[in-house]
This record gives structure tokens, sequence and C-alpha cells, in this order.
């Protein structure tokens, strides 16, 4: 039979006895609930801010190139330029050499511009017509008129003159019994295919004479007409 060594069983009790100890205090370790960190001792981590493109601002409509309106003309067109209406009157007729002129229409609206008085001058071609009127005491007036539109377009304008010419002047158109019109329809007939270009009262106060001035193929013809009796003669 072995007999052990006291050394040696008091060995192993200690062993033992460290053994069971170690175990215990494991055991009981794993009871206590691990420490928790405070809410206030606690850092939330802010989130990392993102950066925001910035946007590129909208144009203002004065920024914006404008669209042409549907009706305005491109430039360098038909469009762009003066229609020409009026052309050569200024009164808006068109018309520079009518086919006809109405005397008639010429000295009623010199007249009517003046106010009144005898037709004592007549010039001009197609479709303007200087109309001088005299007064009863010879002062004159002078207007043009528009032979298409049958109307005044400039005047009446006083006409200067001293008292001996307004004398004159008023002596031969009280003696008149042939009117312009009538004047310029004799003149024209005496050179047939003329037209006219001037007529002016001229005489004396007892024998008042027109001296009218017509053109036929270019060329001028002088014509008088005897203010009281008519009667013509072209030279």
């Amino acid at each position: 039979m072995t007999r052990r060594h006291p050394s040696t069983v008091l060995t192993a009790a200690i062993t033992v006895g460290i053994t069971g100890a170690l175990l215990l205090t494991a055991c009981s370790g794993g009871d206590t609930p691990a420490p928790t960190k405070s809410a206030s001792a606690t850092r939330t981590a802010s989130p990392t801010p993102t950066r925001t493109p910035s946007q590129a601002p909208a144009p203002s409509v004065s920024d914006a190139p404008s669209a042409p309106a549907d009706d305005a003309p491109a430039p360098g067109s038909d469009d762009d330029t003066d229609d020409g209406s009026g052309q050569g009157t200024g009164n808006g007729s068109g018309v520079t050499a009518p086919d006809t002129v109405d005397f008639g229409t010429v000295t009623q609206q010199g007249v009517a511009a003046a106010g009144g008085g005898t037709v004592v001058s007549l010039t001009g071609g197609g479709d303007l017509w200087t109309v001088v009127v005299a007064g009863p005491d010879g002062a004159l007036t002078q207007s043009v008129v528009s032979a298409t539109l049958g109307r005044v377009t400039s005047g009446p304008f006083p006409k200067d003159s001293d008292a001996a010419a307004k004398g004159a002047t008023a002596a031969r158109a009280a003696a008149l019994r042939v009117d312009a019109d009538a004047a310029v329809a004799k003149a024209t007939a005496a050179v047939p295919g003329s037209s006219l270009t001037g007529l002016q009262l001229g005489g004396s106060g007892s024998a008042p004479v027109w001296n009218a001035t017509v053109t036929s193929g270019g060329a001028s013809r002088s014509v008088t007409v005897d203010g009281v009796t008519g009667a013509t003669r072209a030279s």
C-alpha cells in the first residue's frame, strides 16, 4: 500500500479551493449589469453638412432676347421703305399729272380760301396750282390747290402789293366779264391739243386782258383772251 506525503495532499486541497473560488466569482460577475453611459454624457455626432450647389439665377425678361414681332418687316425688305403715296404732291393723292384738270373747281377753291374775290392769276401744272385772288380793294391772297383732291393743300397766304397796284388790280377785276375758268377754256381751244401753264390778268381797268401761256408738243405758245368779249389771239 502506497503512502501519500502530507505536503502533496495539502497542495491538492489548496488547488481545489482556488479553483472553486474562481468559479464562484465568474458566476456572480455574469449577473451584474454593465454600467451604461448617461444621456447627458452621451455625445451625438452631428451629421456632416452637405453642400447644396447654388443654382444659376434665371434670366430676367429684359436679358432674354426678344423675338421679332410677327408683323415686323425684316430688315432690307420692301416693307422697310416708304410706299411713296403722295409722291410729288405731299398731299397723299399720289398723282402728279392727272389726265384732266377741272379749273372750275381749282378756281372756286382758291376763292373760298381767300374768303371771296376774283381770281387774277393761275399758274402751275399737273396736280398743283397756285391761285391768286384779289379782294374788292385789290388786296391779294394766294393758295395752292390740288386738282386731284379738289381742295387747298397750302395757304391761304397774303401777297404783298402797294397801294397803286391794289387800285389797278381792283379796277381790272371789276371790269371783267370773262372769268379765269372761261379764259382757260378759250386759251387752250385757240391752240388745239395744248395745256395751260399760266394765266395772268393784265390790261387796264377799261380793257382787262388775260395773258395765257399754253404748251403743245413741248413748245410754249402765248394766247391773249379779251376780258370783256372773250376774243382770243394766239402767237
